[in-house]
């Protein structure tokens, strides 16, 4: 089980949970990727779902780093935050119900963690948010202003909903942050490795095609040359390898000189 000092990387961070959380990632769910992620045209998931058996505390955590990509729009923002939420909940009600048992790539299954969440008496939600320090506004400013909008949304969840940088995030959640290096998430690192294999296989597609190209042409360049020789001396040539010169003979030296 995915307990005891759980990491996992989104983006170029490293996210260190404390002991005695469980974590899933409903994106290394088959049943929501297959299934729940297309209900209704887009279903959305949290980054993590974090369970504590013994504090009985269910926290959904979003990561969105803004700093290598242009600003979002505040309102769009906030609209997909919530979305993600709802759908979250959602999400684990459904599962605990249909989910079949799954061994996925980071985490315990969503099953798992759905079931455990029913026993759930506080959720926690925290949306964890780099932006560019390019723009207007200064980043503390606007993020101030989506966490007000946030807060007026989901406080009837959480009244002490997170909203704050990432780096800033550790220790004031059940985790720490370090820099990922050059570590990608098991689901990436999954991701990585099919788009390798996908790759070798097209290659040696590509190289079958070809040696078929190369033995297609070469079938017409002898054909080609054999056109050019007069009828004449073709079929001269066909009596003195000691052929009667009829079609069934010839079918049968054009079919052992087939490659």
């Amino acid at each position: 089980m995915f307990q005891a000092g759980t990491s996992c990387v989104e983006g170029v961070h490293r996210f260190n949970f404390e002991a005695g959380y469980y974590v899933c990632r409903f994106e290394c769910s088959p049943f929501y990727s297959h299934h729940a992620q297309n209900f209704c045209n887009s279903c959305k998931e949290m980054d993590f779902v974090l369970y504590h058996p013994g504090k009985k505390e269910l926290w959904l955590v979003e990561v969105k780093d803004y700093r290598f990509n242009a600003r979002p729009k505040v309102r769009d923002l906030v609209e997909k935050l919530c979305r993600k939420v709802r759908d979250c909940l959602f999400l684990l009600r459904t599962a605990a119900l249909c989910a079949p048992e799954e061994e996925p790539a980071e985490g315990i299954s969503l099953r798992d963690i759905a079931r455990m969440s029913l026993q759930a008496k506080r959720i926690r939600i925290a949306f964890t948010i780099e932006l560019a320090r390019t723009g207007l506004f200064p980043p503390k400013s606007l993020l101030a202003t989506i966490k007000d909008l946030l807060y007026r949304q989901i406080r009837f969840i959480d009244p002490d909903m997170l909203c704050l940088p990432i780096t800033e995030s550790g220790g004031i959640g059940p985790w720490t942050i370090t820099s990922a290096g050059a570590d990608h998430s098991s689901r990436i690192q999954k991701r990585i490795e099919e788009a390798r294999l996908a790759h070798e296989k097209e290659a040696k597609l590509a190289q079958e095609r070809a040696r078929h190209a190369q033995k297609q042409a070469a079938k017409k360049q002898k054909k080609a040359r054999k056109s050019n020789v007069p009828l004449w001396k073709q079929r001269a040539e066909e009596r003195q390898a000691g052929m009667t010169g009829n079609h069934a003979d010839r079918r049968k030296k054009n079919d052992s000189t087939t490659p």
